[in-house]
């Protein structure tokens, strides 16, 4: 399994692209390109209308390493006084992406994608991220027509596990239901072939999907044998740090056949690399070699043809090929049934160290949610919890567990036996209220379709589970996804296609996503109390998102308070500040000096790191997947930072929301005019009595490093109030657990005097003085200076 890793080899590359006015382009007609090396072409655009239901994008170059962008509504950003663009901000941007290794990409978007196609403006950014010069083409056609799906067959490739001359076996046969090849290895290729046309034409999947083919020596005994297995060969998700707008649930797990459907492109142009071999392929199907032989499974062979047989009972390759692909389509859960690599019932996360999906102790990015079990609900009596949530009946991976043999019970025969209306259900409605579920009339929970687990503890005292996949199938009389194969020709995906629907199949029109709005306010993680971000609105634009600037108080690792900046947009719920000329998005303050109107505050071009604060669907996110957090925080955000080596994923939530701010609203960011370089955040929060205020100093330190203090206390009703200046004295690092308690020392003292705003969103004003000694002797002093609010009233 493998993960996204495209953005790592290419995040850091500046491009210098050149302000240039948008350029339109006409529904398939070509505009030249020509890009030198390292550099982009921003926002060219097409008009879409109602009546399209494709929208593609294609760019054919020779040269370079060209990658494609696409963006709906409002356009990129371009390199400006403000913004210095770099691929990583142009992702950020962008709804769409194909980035392969080549310079040859394309992008399909339809109504039914998650930013799906509709009437408007829809902007296309090109980038040369090679070393060499590129040249080429650039064309985008919207059509009325809906492409047409295709599952191709890689029948090459061998390797250890893979034998190819599966396909290639010369054994004479007799053409056979519609199946005219007369080898035994053609034929087997004619068969898959006519398989995946029937799962294309009852999916009715637009999408382009490969298919690795192999054979294998699977063994098996005279009574039993593994006809085939086929799943994903890889799995992606999206998180801050990887964006993929396309994907609909962020910190999900989806398998790659999905990933490309809803990304519009090929999976080397989803995740990158070579468009060539294995790599490129979304799914594995592995079919018996063995099957055939005289001592499994009595000599029996696989039935080749295209018509079912007339004769029951036979190993229909169409139904078997058919129910292993659609595993390989994403009907597959990744949650832990194998003691050996983990807790029974954990979530799949990654271990980064190997790049590969791991449980238990061996993860080190996750656990995450996959997009199958998310649409699982474990069933007691009339009553239900999601499989996948963070708190399954009080016992998380053990109820899942539990869950994984909780019935109804399917012998090898392919009797079942669904019992008592407990256990292991699908939840999604499509398949819950299709006439296909034999359930759909019943009262809820009991119309939920059943899911197979090994045994019923209603009628069993022992149950085990299987270290495969058996959390994958119905529980369906005649359904084509139940665990055993019954011998019957089941070449229809019944239950398969309204279950596929919210793994990434759906043909239904999409709703364009609402994105998640953040309140300017104080922001910290409950697990590292002590560290913060003031995160505070700039100015509103309707443009390229409204502009937000951001401090992040924390320590230093021998507990010395430290803070840093960062500058930007929020695009789409995400705050994606723009980079320095060193490329770091979150920067670090370095003073000339202390003397008042001469600080000289400039960014120090030897720290590098990053900051993301994620908005949306925070509440999925591992580091958010907590109780406290869901009952208490108003709202959620995960804030993934880089500081020198250290990396770290925050749950963060507001210290106070908008609507306790007091009248008269001084909440904001405060600085200076006559003295820029150090300011405060300020909250103003309404009590019973005299408002409340906390108020975050920022300043020069006794080696002119930036440093902060904290202050506490009331205003009056003229808006005036003098606090202690604190300095907490025993920081802990941000990747160390936080103490019991921290320990403030008084340093000093602040006094603010602050006036009404005089009307609409102007400034507020007033004055501070500041006194805050440093450990060593000397201080930070300010008397009376004028300030006024850097920040906009949130709207």
């Amino acid at each position: 399994m493998t993960r996204l890793v495209w953005l790592a080899a290419i995040a850091a590359l500046a491009c210098g692209g050149n302000a240039l006015a948008a350029t339109g382009l006409q529904s398939g007609a070509a505009v030249s390109l020509s890009l030198p090396a390292s550099s982009f072409v921003p926002n060219f655009y097409i008009d879409v209308d109602g009546s399209a239901k494709q929208l593609k994008i294609n760019v054919a170059a020779s040269g370079g390493d060209v990658d494609l962008f696409l963006r709906y509504g409002t356009p990129f950003p371009e390199n400006n006084a403000d913004t210095i663009v770099s691929v990583d901000l142009i992702n950020r941007y962008a709804h769409y992406h194909s980035v392969s290794s080549s310079s040859t990409e394309a992008i399909t978007v339809l109504p039914t994608n998650r930013i799906p196609l509709h009437a408007g403006r829809w902007y296309v950014t090109v980038v040369n991220g090679g070393t060499t010069a590129a040249s080429g083409s650039l064309t985008a056609t919207a059509a009325a027509t809906t492409p047409v799906g295709n599952i191709t067959l890689d029948f090459g490739h061998p390797g250890s596990d893979c034998d190819q001359t599966y396909w290639s076996d010369s054994t004479p046969a007799t053409p056979v239901g519609g199946n005219t090849a007369t080898t035994l290895g053609q034929q087997r290729k004619n068969a898959l072939a006519y398989a995946t046309q029937q799962l294309v034409q009852q999916l009715q999947t637009p999408a382009q999907i490969v298919l690795h083919a192999c054979g294998a020596h699977l063994g098996g005994d005279a009574n039993s044998a593994i006809l085939a297995h086929a799943g994903p060969l890889s799995y992606f998700f999206d998180e801050p740090a990887l964006p993929v707008p396309s994907l609909p649930k962020k910190y999900t797990w989806y398998p790659a056949a999905a990933v490309v459907r809803l990304n519009g492109t090929s999976l080397c142009g989803f995740a990158g690399g070579d468009c060539d071999g294995v790599n490129n392929e979304e799914i594995e199907a592995t079919f018996n070699s063995d099957i055939g032989k005289p001592d499994i499974i009595g000599g029996e062979n696989f039935y080749l043809g295209f018509t079912p047989d007339p004769n029951p009972g036979s190993l229909d390759f169409i139904t078997i090929a058919m129910h292993e692909i659609t595993h390989g389509l994403g009907f597959f859960g990744l949650a832990n049934l194998d003691s050996s690599a983990g807790p029974i019932g954990a979530k799949a996360g990654i271990d980064t160290q190997n790049n590969t999906i791991a449980y238990g102790s061996d993860v080190t990015d996750g656990p995450y949610d996959d997009i199958f079990d998310d649409n699982l609900a474990i069933v007691t009596g009339s009553t239900y919890v999601p499989f996948m949530g963070y708190e399954v009946n009080g016992s998380r991976d053990a109820a899942r567990a539990a869950a994984a043999v909780s019935g109804p019970t399917v012998t090898s025969a392919g009797t079942y036996n669904p019992g008592v209306y407990t256990g292991l259900r699908w939840l999604d409605a499509m398949a819950v209220n299709s006439s296909i579920n034999i359930h759909h009339a019943e009262a809820s929970p009991n119309d939920l379709p059943s899911l197979y687990a090994p045994c019923d503890k209603s009628s069993t005292t022992t149950c085990a589970t299987q270290p495969a996949s058996t959390l994958s199938h119905t529980v369906q009389a005649g359904d084509m996804m139940n665990a055993y194969y019954s011998r019957s020709n089941l070449r229809n995906m019944g239950l398969a296609v309204p279950m596929l629907a919210p793994i990434g199949w759906s043909n239904a029109l999409a709703t364009p996503p609402v994105y998640a709005q953040p309140i300017p306010s104080n922001w910290f993680d409950r697990t590292h109390s002590g560290h913060g971000f003031d995160f505070q609105l700039g100015y509103a634009d309707a443009v390229y998102g409204d502009v937000y600037f951001l401090t992040f108080y924390s320590y230093a690792a021998d507990g010395t308070p430290e803070w840093y900046q960062a500058v930007g947009h929020v695009v789409d719920g995400v705050f994606a500040p723009s980079p320095q000329s060193n490329g770091a998005t979150l920067y670090r303050i370095h003073y000339a000096a202390n003397t008042q109107g001469h600080l000289d505050a400039t960014v120090d071009a030897t720290f590098s790191g990053s900051v993301i604060v994620d908005f949306n669907q925070a509440a999925n996110a591992p580091a958010c997947r907590n109780a406290e957090r869901g009952a208490i925080a108003s709202a959620l955000a995960v804030m993934t930072w880089t500081i020198g080596n250290e990396t770290g994923a925050w749950c963060v939530e507001p210290l106070v929301t908008v609507g306790q701010h007091a009248a008269p609203d001084y909440n904001g960011h405060w600085f200076s005019p006559v003295d820029s370089g150090w300011g405060f955040e300020l909250l103003d929060v309404a009590s019973s009595g005299a408002p409340n205020i906390y108020a975050y100093v920022y300043y020069p330190g006794p080696n002119n490093q930036p440093t902060w203090a904290f202050a506490t206390g009331t205003l009056n009703d003229n808006g005036t109030g003098t606090m202690q200046l604190q300095r907490i004295s025993d920081g802990f690092c941000r990747s160390c657990p936080p103490p019991a308690d921290l320990t403030a020392t008084v340093i000093g003292t602040m006094s603010i005097t602050l006036n009404p705003r005089p009307s609409g969103f102007a400034p507020l004003s007033g004055t501070a003085s500041i006194q805050a000694s440093y450990p060593g002797g000397g201080s930070f002093t300010r008397n009376s200076i004028a300030i006024q609010t850097l920040s906009t009233p949130f709207p």
